[in-house]
């Protein structure tokens, strides 16, 4: 299997915390009346999100 890069607990903390940021400013933007602001910071979200569960198989495959 090819290497992968070894990633800690405080990687995912990281990448979960721009989530939360994320939403947050989707909820806002919708608030405020800015459609397209909106759809894309959800772009952005839906990529955190991927960046989300491949931080997590680093830290398990970097466990092994």
């Amino acid at each position: 299997m090819r290497p992968i890069r070894a990633a800690r607990p405080a990687d995912r903390d990281a990448v979960r915390e721009a989530i939360d940021q994320l939403r947050s400013a989707r909820h806002l933007l919708a608030q405020s009346g800015a459609p397209r602001a909106a759809a894309a910071v959800r772009k952005a979200l839906r990529s955190a999100e991927g960046a989300a569960r491949h931080v997590d198989h680093r830290i398990r495959r970097s466990q092994t």
